[in-house]
């Protein structure tokens, strides 16, 4: 697939019109009416910004951050945005491309010579541009999950990593993580400076985005959004704790806040930023589609007609309106970004919880572009939507309450009758190893229960029967078998999770 094309042209060039300027004040005002309709009810706490490029037409942060200290939710609250890091990974990578610090035609294989590819993949044939518009045609769950849920990856073991456990999938375009992990450690092999560092020269610091960042340990904890979810009126939020740095991935590793948010589209619907040495041309070149996606049925994250995938944007047409967007979810936060140049406007919504926020932030867009071009069922669909939206939390609520339950009831954990003493659960802990596996994995004994540490990644044990366990990272999140196994002098030899075993080390 290379080299790669262009599916669009230059976005200077596009010829559909720009908003009529007296639409923006009218879409305004009905969205704000919209947003009241929703006060109270997206919690513990929202935003949203809507722009222009030289204005800010909506500023509407209400809640907490935090729903345990009540600490309010603010402008310059750090939020993290999860997958939305893939558009200023796609910006970075324009400039380190248009500086010849790091061309985007470059072959996969030049940085990572001694990587043993799946067989369909012929990395000589696929370009750094290809792995940012997903379409490399193979999959690696385990670097996936060790750089969004456990640790940094050192970019020396992805060789090792890739050569391991990636498999083949079928050629075209797939939305994943993995293209964007590799290109990050491809960056900093070719370069000896991490793409956090890089970020923070390139864009954060002369763009002056103070409150965004790839690093949570650039913030206190409590200054903040932390993430929830809703656990039912008796239980209220349960309250997540930010990533920490090792969790923090190029694919999903960043946190900003409303504020700076609104000068991030800015600079999208401007295209340029010559103080901060970002040209028209690397704003085009980012915004330009590389790959079709198939996705015009609109049958997508969005509900928009979807045709094609930029350097971390999708593009998408709504309303008669040429819209480049890009949602982000994690464990208990939703938010979503957007613009259109054609309308002249920048949307972003941001939700501290994952109750129905992530259908909720999409109508956010969908809603204000609806207004802006004066949709016959605009006012409509803002009642219905306010209607979907309680109905559709608690049948959230009651399908999480109904997994966990039926997940629980099955036979292989029997009944969760077994009760082990603080001793029998002893005889569990220690380290465990898995070969190529490069990362720190341990298993601690508590009061009643085991720890599952690896790397960062925490989950609770709880015992079902001798020498299996229930693992959980959070309430709502279903038990995965952890099973043990002896030796032939009754001692644990190694444990089995997900496919993968652990092996006991030696003491």
């Amino acid at each position: 697939m290379k080299p790669v094309f262009a599916l669009a042209a230059a976005l200077s060039c596009m010829s559909a019109p720009i908003a009529l300027a007296q639409d923006i004040p009218s879409a305004t005002e009905r969205m704000e009416a919209y947003l009241d309709r929703f006060s109270g009810a997206v919690g513990p706490g929202f935003a949203v910004t809507v722009v222009t490029a030289d204005d800010i037409l909506i500023n509407r942060i209400e809640g907490v951050r935090n729903a345990n200290t009540g600490a309010p939710l603010t402008q310059d609250t750090p939020i993290y945005i999860a997958s939305q890091t893939k558009a200023y990974m796609g910006l970075l990578a324009a400039v380190l491309d248009e500086r010849g610090i790091l061309p985007l035609d470059t072959a996969i294989d030049t940085y990572l010579p001694d990587a043993e590819w799946p067989e369909a993949v012929d990395p000589s044939q696929y370009a750094l541009r290809d792995l940012l518009t997903h379409q490399v045609p193979f999959e690696n769950g385990t670097i996936t999950f060790l750089e969004a849920y456990a640790m940094t990856v050192d970019p020396a073991d992805y060789a090792g990593l890739i050569s391991q456990f990636s498999e083949p999938r079928d050629a075209g375009f797939r939305y994943d993580n993995l293209g964007y992990n590799v290109y990050g450690a491809i960056l900093e092999i070719a370069t000896g400076r991490s793409w956090q560092d890089w970020l923070d020269e390139v864009l954060f610091d002369p763009l002056g985005l103070d409150q965004t960042s790839a690093r949570t340990s650039d913030f206190a904890l409590s200054d903040m959004s932390w993430n929830h979810i809703w656990m039912g009126d008796e239980e209220g939020w349960l309250t997540i704790r930010p990533k920490t740095d090792g969790m923090m991935q190029s694919a999903g590793g960043l946190v900003t806040s409303p504020a700076d948010m609104a000068a991030w589209l800015q600079l999208q619907l401007r295209g340029e930023a010559g103080s901060a040495g970002l040209s028209d041309a690397v704003l085009n070149a980012v915004q330009t589609s590389y790959v079709a996606t198939g996705q015009e049925d609109g049958n997508n994250a969005y509900e928009m007609s979807c045709s094609g995938y930029a350097l971390g944007w999708s593009v998408c047409e709504y309303q008669g309106f040429e819209v480049h967007i890009h949602g982000g979810g994690y464990v208990g936060a939703r938010t979503i970004m957007a613009f259109s140049r054609d309308a002249g406007v920048g949307i972003a919504a941001f939700s501290n919880s994952d109750n129905m926020t992530g259908w909720w932030t999409q109508t956010v867009v969908r809603m204000f572009l609806q207004f802006l071009a004066d949709h016959e069922d605009a006012d409509r669909m803002a009642e219905v939507r306010e209607r979907f939206y309680s109905e559709r939390s608690a049948m959230l609520l009651e399908r999480r309450r109904g997994m966990i339950a039926e997940r629980n009831a099955e036979d292989r954990w029997g009944g969760w009758q077994w009760t082990p003493t603080r001793a029998e659960l002893a005889e569990y802990a220690g380290r465990y190893d898995v070969e190529d596996l490069p990362v720190p994995i341990e298993v601690v004994a508590l009061e009643d229960a085991l720890e599952f540490r690896l790397g960062d990644y925490r989950s609770t044990l709880r015992p079902a029967r001798p020498d299996l366990f229930g693992g959980q990272s959070h309430p709502f999140d279903g038990a995965d078998a952890f099973t043990f196994t002896r030796n032939d002098d009754g001692s644990i030899l190694s444990f089995e999770w997900n496919d993968t075993v652990f092996t006991r080390a030696e003491r």
